[in-house]
């Protein structure tokens, strides 16, 4: 005689397991889907005629003002989200402020963008003292999560950017969009002055779709790292 098979114990699991692969889903960080290869930094070198080698400045060089530029260069073309994050995660350092840099053109002058913050952010606070305000926001909500945004991002005037943030998430938890763009508002800031002074940087267009970053004007050809 046949033992019958105890069905229950599956059946009172089966749920328990939806739930569990629900919840695990509900809390995994966000991040954006943006595959890249090497194929992708070549053509973003390429359209802009770039040089990047192992003296080029990372993004840290930039911020902190750790670079010179070198030469100018026109360019009119549009770069791609995966040329994008190729091109930002090969100037970025492995133990940087951010890494596994993620952004994606969504649509007119939208974009949603990901990485991990790593716990590397005393230069920031030694830098710009007026960050300290938001050392300890920063620091218990920020540091060593994944950060994810939606925002939109335009052209100023001149050779500046206007941004602000339409959603932004920790991990999977969102934050107020208004005190997001409030901590922000600091940061692009010096964004813009880096840019706007930046030797052989000309924006005379700039727009957003979907179908990538579109730029007319001048860039360097090289910026060089100066840092110790």
């Amino acid at each position: 005689m046949k033992k019958k098979r105890k069905i229950w114990p599956f059946i009172l699991l089966t749920p328990l397991i939806v739930i569990a692969v629900v919840m695990g889903l509900f809390f995994l960080p966000k991040t954006v889907n943006v595959s890249y290869t090497e194929d992708d930094l070549q053509s973003y070198l390429e359209k802009g005629g770039i040089i990047l080698n192992e003296n080029s400045a990372s993004a840290e060089d930039i911020f902190f003002g750790n670079y010179t530029a070198v030469g100018s260069r026109a360019v009119d073309g549009v770069v791609t989200s995966a040329e994008a994050t190729a091109v930002l995660n090969a100037v970025a350092k492995s133990d940087g402020i951010l890494t596994n840099i993620r952004i994606k053109f969504t649509g007119e002058n939208t974009y949603e963008a990901s990485a991990n913050i790593s716990d590397h952010l005393d230069e920031i606070y030694t830098t710009f003292p007026a960050v300290q305000d938001y050392k300890g926001w920063i620091d218990t909500t920020l540091k060593g999560r994944t950060l994810y945004g939606t925002g939109t991002l335009v052209k100023g005037e001149g050779d500046t950017f206007v941004s602000e943030f339409t959603s932004i998430y920790v991990g999977s938890i969102p934050l107020p969009v208004d005190q997001a763009n409030d901590y922000g508002e600091y940061l692009g800031t010096k964004m813009n002055q880096i840019i706007s002074s930046l030797p052989g940087f000309n924006m005379e267009t700039f727009k957003i779709d979907a179908e990538g970053l579109h730029f007319k004007g001048t860039i360097p050809t090289e910026i060089r790292s100066t840092a110790p």
